[in-house]
């Protein structure tokens, strides 16, 4: 079913036609509630894993900001993420009158699992986290590259990632790229890693590509396979969801996802100028969706990846790192007066 949807849109020349088709076909099987679905985030980790390595191929050292540049950005991510979750906090606390914990979770701009576990702990309402993050990530994956694409008229086909055949990979290549995505993750999982699978091979894979030691990266037939599972365990988070539940999500994310891009739109606008970018680049460096899907979006857009991906990975940082903490400190001053 994900492949065959990820095929129309291919036929369609729809930017990131894989993982789109097999994105909206998953969500529209698990909607109707056909056999056929069933939860693909299980297969994603492997996939995942491969994606990494692909986005890591794509470091340079000349890719990354220098200097005031680099300030600049750093300081618009950090502005951008807090704005975001205070937005989004505001939005469904006092209108979608949320529960205080499950607002504060469910608006943080960070992945669905991580804000989901995190939320459920402190004992907010899981499965509504869950979903907020699901509709907002699907949401500005299906926007952000139909938006992009009409605007720049990019063919994602075309993306030089994208015309490797396996045959133009030596076997030396073969054996870094196993070693990159074996090494990577069993890393990452030992240092607890939010999204080991692809931040492990992507970090090292970054490394080891702006040391020079290596060029090799997937070839095109497994990045179409790892976009389709990608694409499919999003659309498999609304797998057993029942429609009055799912509505209710989708219609606060119909009103969240406008209020967080006018967020980085307005961020971006500023910081463009000053970082020497686009404000088309700049913009993805601040969107708050799943780092892996903004990551696919940079690469099937022609944008630059590497700045975009470094730049998502800070932003996930500051979040999982810092949303509890704010959390707890939040209840204690609550908890004191």
């Amino acid at each position: 079913m994900a492949l065959v949807g990820g095929w129309a849109f291919h036929l369609l020349h729809l930017p990131l036609a894989w993982m789109l088709g097999a994105m909206c076909a998953t969500m529209l099987a698990a909607l109707l509630e056909l056999p056929v679905v069933a939860r693909t985030r299980p297969m994603r980790p492997p996939f995942a894993a491969i994606l990494g390595v692909t986005l890591g191929a794509t470091f340079r050292p000349s890719a990354l900001p220098q200097g005031q540049s680099l300030a600049v950005l750093l300081i618009a991510i950090t502005v951008s993420t807090l704005l975001c979750g205070f937005a989004g906090y505001q939005y469904l606390r006092r209108i979608a009158k949320f529960d205080p914990i499950t607002a504060y979770f469910a608006a943080m701009p960070a992945g669905l699992q991580e804000m989901a576990l995190q939320g459920g702990q402190a004992g907010g309402d899981e499965r509504r986290i869950a979903l907020i993050h699901a509709c907002r990530v699907s949401l500005l994956v299906l926007v952000v590259p139909l938006t992009y694409g009409l605007i720049y008229h990019i063919d994602s086909q075309k993306t030089p990632l994208m015309t490797r055949t396996a045959s133009d990979i030596a076997s030396g290549d073969w054996l870094w790229l196993a070693a990159l995505i074996v090494v990577g993750w069993g890393v990452a999982r030992k240092l607890d890693m939010p999204n080991a699978p692809m931040i492990g091979p992507l970090l090292l894979s970054a490394s080891v590509h702006l040391l020079g030691w290596t060029e090799a990266s997937p070839p095109h037939i497994l990045i179409v396979i790892a976009q389709v599972v990608i694409g499919s365990a999003l659309g498999s988070n609304f797998v057993e969801t029942r429609w009055a539940v799912l509505w209710q999500s989708l219609r606060h994310g119909l009103v969240l996802v406008p209020i967080l891009c006018g967020v980085c739109l307005s961020v971006a606008i500023v910081a463009a100028s000053l970082v020497g970018q686009s404000f088309g680049v700049v913009f993805l460096t601040l969107a708050p969706g799943g780092t892996t899907e903004m990551s696919l979006i940079a690469l099937a857009l022609h944008a630059d990846v590497a700045l975009v991906v470094s730049s998502q990975l800070i932003r996930i940082l500051l979040v999982n790192l810092g949303a509890t903490s704010l959390f707890r400190l939040r209840q204690t001053r609550r908890g004191s007066s």
